[in-house]
């Protein structure tokens, strides 16, 4: 036939009405009979009939598929992120779309709202502004699901899954100092977001005489390797390195290594993600591991409405490499 075969050429063709063909295509057929529901199936694969989503989501209001938004798919963490994202909605039998804003608070509230209408079910965002990305989270929530993932902003009035900051970096702290290491240099980034801002807040309060911190604008590989050049220049390297991001760790350690520092002889270094990136560089990254599958299943539990919106924090585990 000529065309897009649809739901009346299938019902036309399996000489059942279209309610009847509606209902078996969709699997609710429990009072159909069999002999008719297989009529039905028969001619949907003949005529290649494909159901419309569009319209199947409208009919159902839903359908079946979940955004999340990132600030930055340049970095391997939120590749990490996404990815457990969306093996867990598979393994749920659902669909996941994905958009990032470019670390811009102004291209994230479009995204937002593009979301809005494009026919998901609910949003998971990882907010690119502590102080100027809680407005467009909060409009959203009043419409529909949304849960915060890994960050938080301030006013987005839902919920949140993430890793506990202060914990985790209060474990990577104890671990250098169990190990000897007695001066400290912090490498952070982008504190006007809620994971830059609690992982230097932990870190200050855990400081001691003899540590120091190097902030920086952003997490990547490049500012690494500018903090690098900052240590080389100070000429007094510390004995280890709490980097707050992995791809701090990695700019760190590729330009240290280039100048003739030891590792983990003269430095220890240490990431904070735990993604794959770590263990393709040599040598291998110790880092804290966010527990991205966790985070995944319980924020789509928020979405689903299977788990009531509060703000969770969960447990990081050291993963210990080469570099300390």
């Amino acid at each position: 036939m000529v065309g897009r075969a649809t739901l009346h050429d299938v019902a036309t063709a399996a000489g059942v009405s279209r309610s009847t063909a509606s209902r078996v295509l969709a699997g609710t057929d429990r009072n159909v009979d069999p002999d008719l529901a297989q009529r039905v199936i028969a001619a949907s694969e003949q005529l290649g009939y494909r159901a419309n989503p569009v319209a199947r989501a409208l009919r159902r209001q839903t359908t079946g598929n979940f955004g999340i938004l990132v600030p930055s798919i340049r970095n391997p963490y939120f590749v990490h992120l996404v990815d457990a994202f969306t093996q867990v909605a598979r393994n749920s039998g659902l669909g996941v779309v994905l958009a990032d804003c470019g670390d811009d608070p102004e291209v994230e509230a479009a995204r937002i709202e593009a979301f809005h209408h494009s026919f998901v079910d609910g949003l998971a965002v990882v907010p690119t502004s502590l102080s100027r990305s809680g407005a467009a989270i909060r409009r959203a929530g009043e419409r529909s699901r949304v849960v915060q993932v890994d960050r938080w902003a301030t006013g987005a009035g839902c919920g949140f899954v993430g890793v506990d900051n202060e914990a985790g970096i209060g474990t990577v702290i104890d671990f250098l100092r169990g190990s000897g290491r007695r001066r400290i240099v912090f490498v952070g980034a982008e504190q006007e977001t809620s994971a830059g801002d609690e992982r230097l807040a932990a870190f200050r309060a855990r400081a001691r005489p003899g540590d120091r911190e190097i902030l920086l604008p952003r997490f990547s590989t490049s500012a690494g390797r500018d903090a690098a050049t900052q240590l080389l220049k100070d000429g007094d390297l510390p004995d280890a390195a709490l980097c707050s991001a992995d791809v701090l760790a990695v700019g760190l350690l590729s330009t240290l290594l280039k100048h003739g520092v030891r590792v983990p002889d003269d430095i220890a270094i240490t990431g904070y993600d735990g993604t794959d990136l770590l263990e393709l560089v040599d040598p291998p990254i110790s880092a804290l591991r966010h527990p991205v599958e966790e985070i995944a299943a319980r924020a789509l539990g928020m979405l689903l409405g299977t788990e009531e919106p509060s703000m969770v924090r969960l447990k990081a585990d050291m993963v210990l490499r080469s570099t300390t």
